[in-house]
């Protein structure tokens, strides 16, 4: 035999193993064959049957005498029962002398009860492969029990029913269903056996504690051959000899750590990794145990988390009294390198509070260095030993609670990765820093290094950055350690790039640095591209890396060089063309127009790659043959009505698509939405479905928006309302506005005209607007039939049977008990329904689908239900409802959709849709999935929302500061702003997920040349010009817009007192300073002179500015000032200045980027500060005129809007019970925009009480009696870094 070394722990070790006979059950899918026996059984038997539960019990030994060796049979059962059976096998045992031996260094006195351990081991491994681990623990007072687990992880056992078995392999698997014929499956069915064996042992141990050995309900049986001391066990009158109530630790090696980490072993963690049921530290343990186990302490080895479906950071939702154990996870160098898996492990880790959690690497340590392998005398070596060693010490420090200070008092380094060479296939040969010597420093997580800057710069250089560039390139550590794998990794310092190629590889590695989803196989792809030429812009990189995020290996070349501009070409004849038929569809009537229309030339997807200085030469060539020479333009007329026609997306009628801007008409052609079938061209079962389908349509592009009336819609809806609305009307087709109504429960009558208030806000005029409730008889008449085509049934189980039925997503589905009656009586059972003779959930109306099928979509879904509710059309005429997955479809047919457009979720339903319209052999739409739009930083959740609402966090579902429609409605956001930051983003079945900065970068672009400029003052400052009389009076003639004469102009007063910003004023002046001051002049924007400061007066207490003197420089030769500020100015009579009651500044609601991943929940994440309200600001008097026309404007455009779509024949057509959204209700007080020249886009809100907005036209407009103005921030003039809009 082989023995390892003696452990030297505070107490003497003895070991005892027991075996637990059970019921035989199986659990699983999987057979395997029987070998071994010739008795006539079975030869087919089932992988993971528990017959019997063995586990060794390590413990401190309460032995008189010295020197006494335990027998080893207990370490032999497996190899002399393989004996037995006439079985030849080669078996490596590994074993562990056990010393029980009492000498004065280790002679103490023991507690009142031992703390209990539960060991799990890992692949190939068993009970006696981690004996080093559990001795040592055992040895500082602790028992510590070893499971054997009987799942076929081990390297060999024996069953009682099912003879010997080996390591049980992918090959040996076979499969009893249809469940994914995968090992990971298996090891996954693996985890919920071991699930029982843990329980079952725990029970079962716990007994044997509390009644003693000579108890019999505790069914343990020991296997050694000796006669066992059980002076260890004996229990005073009041103390357990081992505690089995609290405080148990849960340990685990690789699979075994798996075994721990996974969902199961945090309380009710549904969230993190929801197909799993096993559970140990969940208060639930399985059915036919009734115990918990008091979990306190988890020590997880060297995990391996494969096994563990989908993992992630998302936190458990704690009950309350409910925490988790604190966790120590110590992971060797290898499995931290493995970059997934690693990035895998920190997801699960992140459900533990930061103070319970701790992640360490032992630097140089091997998957096996945590068991005994390394330790056997043939191979063992001084290293393991040492690594061994720290493993141990580092565990008993995490249990007895000095983890931390273990780890201060140990030396340590920062997990930092270096490039040390190529492995055979190519990648990079990764180590972490250290030298080997230093196998026994722990790897705390990374910290900053500021030499490791100075180091990489020699590095940097070697490809050809400057010493500038180099520098700055070495300042972020992450892009710079990327940066540093990429030169070693692809030989770049041989290269010899040029500056430029050095630039854009730095700019590669900074964007490979945030993110985690392009893998190295990726980003070689990407560097070649660099060494050859192809990519030779900063941008040309940035859609490189989010083209390789999405589209794995192995890479289309040619689609990667269209989405990157590579070899992008077109002539000038074609540029003119695109930037002439740019000018017509826009409606450009001027020169004002030339950096708008540059600007959105290059914004066309079709052109972004286009050289912009050919772009700008054409567009000036175009405007000059258009409208002349800029000198000798003449600017045409102001016509109010055409304000609004610099704002193309705005009007996005559907019904004449001549108004779509161009930036859309490539989104329509090109990518996810130019690939899509041309009608008539989805598949039928019958020629004749085909031929009536256009018959009723035209051949036209029929499409529809769906949404379910139960919420306010928000910020992703804009993107399916544009796909589908847009979509139709670029091909000059007809879109549906069809509200899914099938869920009386929660549906309301505010949803329904907030949702057609909002499309039509958008710009966009529903062909028809229908309900799916308008279809309940067909939908009825269908299902009767479907029964009656033996492709449904009334099924009479619970909701948790037809769940256990459909496998829960882990397991083969099962056939419902119903699934088989007679035709005739489901059709009796359905007429028991419609007629009430059911109360809810008491029967369903399933689909007879496919079983067999790997979509779980297709497992019997249900198609009616009963409720017991109101419908808000149909009154109380129906029992039964159709769901969404019975109705979605068959509307579509009826309706003869002929591209039915949805999110990437409902992809596995397509397979379902298309199964009901074949079984009832009807016309079938083709379903076409796009990804989702997503701002990050916002809430969407309908139930979130509500939750804000109704505590109070924000002010209603249109608070400014959230992201629903209504809410950038009220904040002032326009719809065009809207439609082209969709339109911008493309179309394409990857998820956009979007910085909130980029949809405000959006905003800001759009109200640049379409919102007028007005003085604004936020904190004023009261001015006197002294040396002009009290009645001094300029009347100063200014534009609205320095660059778009059409907007206008306003007339402002210029009297003796002004206000201006009390920022723009400082009783110290400096070199930098160029605005007023004491002594110094400065310019007034549109003021015929300067003023130059004479004196101040203070505030006697606060010794804060309340008045500035000045002198106007109107005589001799003024000054040229070097700065010039705003103002308005005080007078009565023309009721100069508007006085702001508020101006609110809306900040993000949420402090980060993923609200979801707070801790305890989203609303840890809340900013306290994300609304300023500002009082007293002061704006120009032609506040009121630009008021009273922007509303005149809006409310003319919209009724236009309205007249044209009722115009056309059988448009705009639906129920009378549908709400009528009037052109009045499109046009609120947001309407009022314009920008406080140097402050903010502002929008006046709804709180607001404006008296001249309600009086005729003709009535000057001005300040009444009972005002109160509020104004909402929009946006800021530029990105304001951690303020948002």
């Amino acid at each position: 035999m082989l023995f390892l070394p003696e452990s030297h722990g505070r107490f003497p070790v003895g070991a005892t193993t027991f075996k637990l006979p059970v019921s035989t059950k199986v659990l699983g899918t999987a057979n395997i064959h029987r070998h071994g026996y010739s008795d006539g059984g079975p030869s087919v038997i089932p992988a993971l049957q528990l017959d019997e539960v063995v586990f060794t019990a390590y413990y401190p030994a309460d032995v008189k005498g010295s020197n006494i060796k335990k027998g080893l049979d207990w370490l032999l059962r497996s190899v002399s029962e393989l004996r037995c059976q006439h079985v030849k096998l080669t078996v490596l045992v590994r074993c562990k002398h056990l010393y029980m031996e009492r000498t004065q260094a280790r002679s103490e006195t023991r507690p009142s009860s031992w703390p209990l351990v539960i060991f799990s081991h890992g692949l190939g491994g068993g009970r006696t492969a981690y004996s080093q681990v559990c001795t040592r623990l055992a040895s500082s007072g602790r028992v510590v029990l070893a499971i054997q687990h009987r799942d076929g992880s081990g390297h060999a056992f024996i069953s009682l029913t099912t003879g010997p078995r080996l390591y049980v392999r992918e090959k040996d698997l076979i499969w009893t269903s249809d469940d994914e014929k995968t090992m990971i499956n298996f090891r996954q069915q693996q985890l919920a056996f071991r699930r029982h064996e843990i329980y079952l042992a725990f029970r079962s141990f716990k007994q044997l504690i509390q009644d003693g050995y000579q108890g019999s309900s505790h069914g343990l049986q020991s296997i050694d051959k000796k006669s066992i001391d059980w002076s260890s066990w004996s229990s005073d009158v009041d103390t357990k000899a081992v505690e089995c109530d609290k405080d148990v630790l849960l340990a685990g090696h690789s699979f075994g750590g798996a075994t721990v980490a996974s969902k199961p072993y945090l309380r009710n963690v549904q969230r993190l990794i929801p197909a799993m049921q096993f559970t140990i530290l969940s208060t639930d343990p399985p059915a036919d145990v009734s115990a918990p186990i008091p979990v306190h302490k988890a020590l997880i080895l060297d995990p391996w988390l494969e096994p563990i479906p989908s993992p992630g950071p998302s936190p458990p939702p704690h009950g309350s009294g409910d925490t988790l154990p604190q966790l120590l996870v110590i992971n060797s160098e290898k499995f931290s390198l493995w970059k997934d898996h690693f990035a895998r492990l920190i997801g699960v880790v992140q459900a533990w509070e930061p103070e319970k959690r701790r992640v360490l690497t032992i630097l140089r340590s091997q998957h096996e260095s945590f068991s005994d392998f390394p330790l056997l005398p043939l191979v063992s070596r001084r290293a393991a030993r040492i690594v061994m060693d720290r493993i141990m010490e580092l565990s008993e420090a995490f249990i007895d609670g000095s983890v931390d200070t273990f780890v201060d008092e140990t030396a340590t380094r920062k997990m930092e990765i270096r490039i040390v060479g190529k492995k055979p296939d190519g990648s990079p040969q990764r180590q972490l820093v250290g030298e080997s010597k230093d196998h026994h420093l722990l790897m705390a997580p990374p910290k900053t290094d500021p030499a490791a800057s100075d180091t990489s710069i020699p590095l940097f250089k070697s490809i050809g950055l400057s010493q500038a560039k180099a520098a700055e390139a070495a300042k972020n550590a992450k892009s710079a350690n990327v940066l540093r794998n990429l030169i070693v990794s692809y030989d770049l310092a041989e290269a010899h790039l040029d500056d430029k190629q050095a630039t854009v590889v730095t700019a590669l590695a900074g964007q490979l640095a945030k993110t985690e989803s392009v893998e190295p196989s990726e980003q070689a792809f990407a560097v070649k591209a660099i060494l050859q030429g192809k990519l030779k812009s900063v941008d040309q990189v940035n859609a490189a890396v989010r083209y390789l995020e999405i589209s794995k290996a192995p890479i289309n070349e040619l689609e990667f060089d269209t989405e990157c501009g590579v070899g992008f070409s077109i002539t000038s004849e074609e540029l003119y063309d695109a930037v002439t038929s740019y000018i017509r569809e826009n409606s450009v009537t001027g020169w004002s127009n030339l950096g708008s229309v540059i600007s959105g030339v290059k914004a066309s997807p079709a052109l972004r790659w286009a050289n912009p200085l050919e772009v700008k030469n054409v567009v000036e060539k175009a405007f000059t043959e258009t409208f002349g020479a800029k000198e000798a333009a003449k600017p045409k007329a102001k016509d109010p009505k055409k304000e609004k026609a610099p704002q193309p997306t705005a009007t996005a009628s559907e019904a004449d698509a001549s108004s779509s801007s161009s930036n859309r008409k490539p989104v329509f052609e090109e990518g996810f939405l130019g690939a899509l079938h041309k009608p008539g061209e989805n598949p039928q079962t019958r020629p004749e479905l085909r031929e009536q389908h256009l018959r009723a349509t035209d051949g036209q592009v029929w499409t529809r928006f769906p949404p379910e009336p139960n919420g306010y819609l928000h910020i992703g809806h804009s993107k399916a309302i544009f796909v589908n609305f847009g979509y139709a009307a670029h091909h000059g087709g007809k879109c549906y506005l069809r509200f899914d109504d099938t869920n009386p429960e929660k549906e309301e009558a505010r949803y329904f005209e907030s949702i057609i208030e909002v499309v039509r806000w958008l710009g966009f005029e529903p062909w028809k607007i229908t309900y799916s409730s308008d279809y309940f008889d067909q939908l009825y008449d269908l299902a009767i039939e479907l029964i009656k085509r033996d492709k449904a049934y009334v099924c009479h189980c619970t909701q948790e049977q037809i769940k256990a039925d459909r496998g829960e997503k882990i397991s083969a589905p099962k056939a419902c008990v119903h699934r088989s009656r007679p035709i005739q009586e489901s059709l009796d059972e359905f007429k028991k329904m419609t007629d009430g003779y059911y109360r809810p959930k008491e029967a369903n109306l399933r689909m007879k689908m496919d079983l067999t099928d790997g979509n779980p979509q297709m497992w019997d879904l249900t198609a009616y239900r009963v409720l017991d509710a109101t419908h808000h059309r149909t009154l109380d005429k129906w029992k039964i409802y159709p769901t969404y997955d019975y109705t979605h479809c068959l509307v579509d047919s009826i309706e003869n959709i002929s591209h039915s457009l949805c999110t990437t979720e409902f992809i596995a339903s397509r397979q379902s849709y298309e199964w009901l319209c074949d079984a009832l052999d009807v016309y079938k739409a083709r379903q076409s999935e796009f990804g989702r739009l997503n701002l990050q930083g916002t809430i969407n959740s309908k139930r979130k929302i509500l939750q804000l609402v109704d505590e109070g966090y924000v002010s209603g579902w249109d608070d400014p500061r959230l992201y629903t429609l209504i809410a950038l409605r009220r904040r002032g956001v326009p719809p065009g702003a809207i439609l082209s930051f969709v339109s911008t983003l493309g179309v394409s079945t990857a998820a956009s997920n979007i910085q909130i900065a980029r949809f405000e970068q959006t905003v800001r672009q759009y109200l640049e040349g379409s919102a007028p400029r007005l003085f604004m003052v936020m904190r004023p400052l009261k001015v006197i010009i002294e040396n002009v009389p009290d009645d001094y009076l300029v009347i100063v003639d200014k534009p609205f817009h320095p660059k778009n004469p059409q907007l206008g102009s306003s007339q402002i007063p210029f009297t003796r007192t002004i206000y201006i910003d009390a920022d723009d004023f400082r009783l110290e002046d400096s070199k930098d300073y160029f605005r007023l001051a004491p002594g110094k002049s400065v310019g007034l924007f549109q003021a015929p002179y300067p003023i130059t400061c004479t004196s101040c007066k203070t505030d006697s207490v606060t010794g804060e500015v309340t008045e500035v003197f000045c002198r106007l420089e109107d005589s001799g030769t003024p000054p040229k000032p070097k700065a010039y500020i705003q103002w308005v100015a005080e007078h009565a009579s023309s009721g100069s200045p508007v006085r702001v009651d508020e101006t609110r500044i809306f900040h993000p609601l949420f402090k980060s980027d993923n609200p979801l991943a707070a801790v305890p929940d989203f609303k840890a994440d809340i900013n306290s500060n994300s609304m300023e309200v500002i009082k007293g600001a002061m704006v120009e008097i032609s506040f009121w005129p630009l008021a009273k026309r922007s509303i005149a404007d809006a409310l003319e455009e919209a009724r236009a809007r309205s007249a044209k779509s009722k115009a056309i024949p059988g448009a705009g057509s639906h129920g009378a019970d549908t709400p009528e959204i009037t052109p009045e209700q499109l046009v609120g007080k947001e309407c009022v925009r314009f920008q406080g020249l140097r402050v903010a886009y502002l929008a006046v809100d709804s709180d607001s009480r404006l008296g001249a907005l309600e009086e005729p036209s003709d009535v000057t407009p001005g300040i009444r009696q009972g005002d109160y103005l509020v104004l909402n921030r929009i946006a800021s003039l530029k990105e304001d870094v951690g303020k948002g809009m």
